[in-house]
């Protein structure tokens, strides 16, 4: 029996994906955490086979919690489950250690085949994030100098990030939810092709995008 648990804020994801492993031979889902705090102190008291985690959570981030959780348990296995398809954070999960990533419309055939697969000791990645990844690859050395093009909302998210305000601080400023914060960082962490906020500040400051 695989051993499935899954960090997620949306229980309509987690109800679904609890309803196709309910109905599927040879699998499990033992745990759903909504937060990263959850998360931690959950695993931290008992192990799963497969970890299923959301990039984009209300108190962490999915991309630095992979690389965490396989410093502390490298036998653990994790999915990236998102509705996130950017290349940068596919590579990001893949390189802090997970074994697997797919998009949240993936198909429940998809989901078990990848579960499965990264079970074994596989990778996998979701067909629509491997033709993505062959798009990227085709124009890597275009335009190497590039300048990305940002909104004035992910102008005003990123001057804020500068100053070093949380999230919660950002939202509160630019009267929004902390979610369409956390939305705006990861655009911005895609389109200047770093890993974190830390790399955001960097290249705000090299390529002179505040001021």
């Amino acid at each position: 029996m695989i051993r499935v648990a899954i960090t997620e804020d949306h229980p309509l994801i987690v109800s679904g994906i609890r309803e196709i492993l309910d109905h599927a031979e040879g699998m499990e889902l033992v745990h759903a955490y909504p937060t990263a705090a959850a998360s931690n102190d959950g695993l931290a008291a008992e192990l799963p086979d497969v970890l299923l985690l959301d990039i984009h959570l209300p108190d962490g981030d999915g991309v630095d919690l992979c690389k965490e959780y396989k410093r502390l348990y490298p036998e653990l296995r994790i999915i990236a489950l998102t509705t996130y398809n950017q290349t940068m954070l596919v590579k990001n999960m893949m390189k802090n250690g997970a074994s697997g990533y797919l998009l949240k419309n993936t198909s429940r055939e998809e989901l078990l085949e990848a579960i499965s697969k990264v079970h074994q000791g596989e990778q996998y990645l979701q067909n629509e994030i491997k033709e993505a990844l062959l798009s990227a690859s085709l124009g890597e050395s275009v335009r190497p100098s590039y300048m990305p093009k940002l909104t004035r909302r992910e102008k005003e998210v990123l001057e804020l990030i500068v100053e070093e305000l949380t999230t919660a601080e950002i939202a509160e400023r630019l009267f929004i939810s902390p979610k369409t914060v956390e939305s705006h960082r990861l655009n911005l962490i895609q389109k200047l092709g770093v890993r974190n906020s830390a790399g955001l500040v960097k290249e705000a400051i090299t390529k002179d995008l505040i001021g």
